[in-house]
């Protein structure tokens, strides 16, 4: 008995070996001819315990190009992801072994920090980290994070606390340090919609122009 169960753990452990050296541009062929996903790259190397994918785009929206290194556990599959262009972003994918679902998944520690200039604001900073996003679908159905702007024209620092909404959107209320509401910020698409009331600006002419700042930024 000891023979055949030692059999069977040695078969199983070199069918597992063979998954994670096979190239990943193989596995990832066999899911992407089986399943209707809208996802495309130009290059993708490595294997399934570490590896790069360059110019990778999901439903049409540029994503950039990153790398990634993967832990597997009992309980799940968790990846880290890290981006290589001149984009500042990195996070975690965690799939739990629960669902078979590919469309359930987990984003966890999501970092990603842009600074932009605008003809009316100067110098603007703007930091979004989730601590944790439940994906159903891919949809949002749960989210626990925070985002901040702030700018030298700006006078107090802007933040906002995340949530879902419905279109698969990501949106908050920004407030200051005095928890007024000074703007408000939408995510939907890969794109970040931001809107600032010219109340938080120090230039009093501009709000005699127009009441908020608008502009996007591209993830």
């Amino acid at each position: 008995m000891s023979k055949i169960f030692f059999s069977i753990l040695l078969f199983f452990a070199i069918i597992v070996s063979a998954i994670f050296f096979t190239p990943i541009n193989f596995i990832v062929g066999l899911v992407l001819n089986n399943k209707e996903f809208n996802i495309q790259y130009s290059y993708l190397d490595g294997n399934v315990f570490s590896g790069s994918v360059l110019d990778l785009y999901f439903n049409e929206q540029a994503l950039g190009d990153y790398s990634y290194t993967t832990k597997l556990s009992t309980n799940d599959i968790h990846v880290n992801f890290l981006s290589t262009d001149e984009q500042d972003i990195s996070g975690n994918i965690v799939k739990s072994f629960d669902s078979l679902d590919p469309s359930i998944f987990t984003i966890k520690d999501f970092r990603a920090e842009e600074n932009i200039s605008l003809d009316l604001i100067k110098g603007i900073n703007l930091k979004l980290y989730i601590e944790e996003l439940r994906i159903e679908n891919f949809q949002c159905k749960a989210i626990t994070g925070s985002i901040f702007i702030n700018a030298n024209s700006i006078r107090d620092e802007l933040n906002g606390d995340l949530a879902c909404r419905e279109g698969n959107k990501i949106s908050t209320n920004l407030k200051n340090n005095k928890n007024k509401s000074l703007g408000s910020i939408q995510y939907h698409n890969s794109s970040v919609k931001v809107s600032i009331s010219t109340k938080a600006l120090p230039d009093r002419r501009l709000q005699l122009l127009t009441d908020e700042v608008s502009f996007t930024i591209d993830l």
